[in-house]
């Protein structure tokens, strides 16, 4: 598919929520954790548990991705020009035995930059608790390049605590967004940090600051939560990855249509979530169904144009993340 058009403006196909995993120790616990949750979640439900759980093993098999080559692939077949990464930091929770350091996981997904450059981007995602967090982030900032901060609460940290804002002020500072994972999550995380009210003070404290609502809370749960926060904070963005597990099209369209009129347009943005896995649908899909929606809306007497559809599939992402594109 590519780049988008609408009114003669040209949009790139951004995911702007996505991950790599270049061996096991990115992440153990894809392997481990919790398949009985995951196949639940991705539309696994016409096959027994057990046929189910291989089929969950054999994509994890299938993720791993050493140098970026499987990605590219991918995102060739979907037509997507830019694929944001997103590293994880879940070590103090779990323990960090067994791990890869995060900074050798940030700085592996800056190599992966060089490798594919102009195709692939990242974040820096670390633990806010951790002593050295606020100089990871500056470094991942001025040294590789990276677009914003990754945070995961989940993993037992309210966004709103005040150990995280020194982070906050150092985004502010260099002028780029957070993305903070939102939502409930499986195994040892913990959902109730993932609430989107905690998101609220942070944008009223911080009203500068860019805020990406990642999984827009779980459309499934706290999305209707999330959107009335954006509602009123209008430095708050929802970002729609996993919502293609959760939703139908004519669900979606509708939301779409809801989120332009009471949000903005311009603060929805696309992402799949994918790590090189193929579950509920392909990435290129995702891509294919939300480019599809204007006609959608169409059928169902409402109006979303091919310049919204290409706002979200990429222009709003590149805007927000100053894209280098």
């Amino acid at each position: 598919m590519g780049a988008t058009e609408g009114n003669d403006v040209v949009h790139p196909v951004v995911d702007a929520h996505m991950h790599i995993f270049r061996e096991p120790s990115w992440n153990p616990q894809n392997t481990t954790a919790y398949p009985d949750s995951w196949i639940r979640q991705v539309r696994w439900f016409d096959q027994d548990l057990a046929e189910a759980r291989e089929r969950y093993a054999a994509s994890v098999r299938d993720s791993w991705d050493p140098d970026g080559s499987k990605t590219i692939a991918r995102m060739d077949d979907a037509g997507v020009d830019v694929s944001v990464m997103m590293p994880m930091d879940r070590g103090l929770l779990v323990g960090d035995e067994g791990f890869v350091p995060i900074e050798k996981k940030n700085e592996g997904c800056y190599e992966l930059t060089q490798k594919w450059p102009g195709r692939l981007f990242s974040f820096c995602g670390v633990d806010p608790r951790r002593s050295y967090a606020r100089d990871l982030l500056i470094r991942g900032l001025t040294e590789w390049g990276m677009l914003g901060l990754k945070l995961y609460p989940t993993t037992g940290f309210y966004p709103d605590d005040e150990i995280v804002y020194p982070l906050y002020e150092v985004c502010c500072d260099y002028d780029v967004p957070v993305l903070l994972h939102q939502g409930h999550s499986g195994g040892r995380l913990k959902s109730k940090y993932g609430h989107p009210i905690h998101v609220d003070s942070v944008a009223a404290d911080f009203p500068d600051l860019k805020i990406i609502m990642g999984h827009g809370a779980r459309i499934e749960t706290w999305g209707r939560e999330a959107l009335s926060v954006a509602i009123y904070k209008t430095n708050v963005h929802i970002e729609i990855s996993l919502w293609q597990h959760w939703a139908s099209v004519d669900e979606l369209v509708r939301l779409f249509v809801w989120i332009r009129d009471r949000i903005g347009i311009d603060r929805l943005i696309f992402g799949s979530d994918m790590t090189n896995t193929e579950v509920s649908m392909s990435l290129r899909e995702w891509v294919e169904t939300i480019a599809m929606f204007p006609e959608w809306a169409k059928q169902l007497g409402f109006r979303l144009t091919e310049e919204e559809i290409g706002l979200v599939l990429g222009g709003n992402a590149k805007r927000v993340y100053k894209l280098p594109i």
